[in-house]
């Protein structure tokens, strides 16, 4: 692949994040390439879509006023014409490189190329679970086959030929998206290299909920389509035996306590502060995480709805 003509698809909701994300493609972009850039406005406000209209310059910009973020992304491949179409999202900042990253795995023969997310400067909290993220890659090589995520992704276009993202999900559909590539014989490699940094939360109670849901998510996803290549260990071993999950006695009961547990505790953490040693800090968070996902494996029922943070929380969080 020459990667002279590339996509960016970059799905956003009332976030003025997205004027820095846009800033930092265009600082990426070597001459030689060719980079559309398509935003596509999913249900904002009206005033933060006359907001955007004013920091586009140069943009494609798509509005899908019917809410869902892999609605969104779909309508924006729909519209691309590159050779590859690279992912990331509004509270994301592209580092120097990721292009060129990118394209040299499709070069190798790559279909989707999964890339780094560091993270924005933020507090102890944003620290805390860029931690729990980075250790996910710590030992994994260039090249080797991950679950994808949209904040920092690149797919050569025929993968989309055959595979596009499914729009009944919230959550993890950018994870089925990579699994049922690989199902179809597309190949899945890592890139290191390629790298974005990205805003998360400073509270670690919302990263509980989210957590929740993915677990949710991906609990659905292993019971619609079982034999999925999953990567991760806990998630290969809950494919496997899902089916003994889905039998323990009070499930219901225990994922509640569970996602209290994790939720309270997420909010003793986010208030001790410096106070607490990070060793002691990073296996809070970790028993954080752990318990807020196998809570949302735990509360899956076929047929039922899919949960938000905002339901978890029982309040209205401004980005869902």
């Amino acid at each position: 692949m020459n990667g002279s003509k590339v996509s960016v698809v970059i799905p956003v909701k009332d976030d003025p994040r997205i004027a820095t994300c846009l800033a930092s493609l265009q600082a990426a972009v070597r001459p030689g390439l060719e980079v559309v850039v398509i935003v596509v406005d999913n249900g904002s406000t009206a005033e933060f879509s006359a907001w955007l209209e004013g920091v586009v310059a140069g943009v494609l910009l798509l509005r899908e006023p019917e809410p869902g973020v892999y609605r969104a992304r779909n309508r924006g491949v729909a519209a691309s014409t590159g050779e590859a179409v690279f992912f990331t999202d509004a509270d994301c900042v592209v580092r120097p490189g990721w292009f060129e990253a990118g394209l040299g795995m499709l070069a190798r023969g790559f279909d989707l190329v999964q890339g780094f997310a560091g993270a924005l400067p933020g507090g102890r909290t944003a620290r805390l679970i860029q931690a729990r993220y980075g250790a996910r890659f710590r030992h994994l090589r260039a090249g080797a086959p991950t679950e994808t995520d949209t904040r920092n992704l690149a797919v050569r276009r025929e993968v989309f030929e055959r595979v596009r993202f499914n729009e009944a999900y919230r959550r993890v559909g950018d994870t089925e998206f990579g699994l049922r590539a690989q199902a179809a014989g597309f190949r899945v490699g890592y890139a290191p290299e390629m790298r974005v940094d990205h805003a998360h939360d400073e509270d670690l109670r919302v990263f509980a909920a989210k957590q929740f849901c993915h677990g949710w998510g991906a609990q659905r996803l292993m019971t619609e389509a079982p034999g999925l290549p999953w990567r991760s260990t806990q998630l290969r071993f809950l494919d496997r035996y899902g089916w003994a999950v889905r039998r323990l006695p009070g499930r219901q009961l225990l994922s509640r306590a569970l996602m209290q547990g994790s939720v309270r505790g997420g909010g003793a953490l986010d208030r001790a502060g410096e106070r607490l040693p990070w060793p002691a800090a990073y296996l809070a968070a970790l028993a954080v995480d752990k318990a807020a996902l196998l809570a949302g494996h735990l509360a899956y029922e076929p047929g039922s709805a899919e949960p938000s943070p905002s339901c978890v929380l029982g309040r209205t969080l401004l980005r869902d």
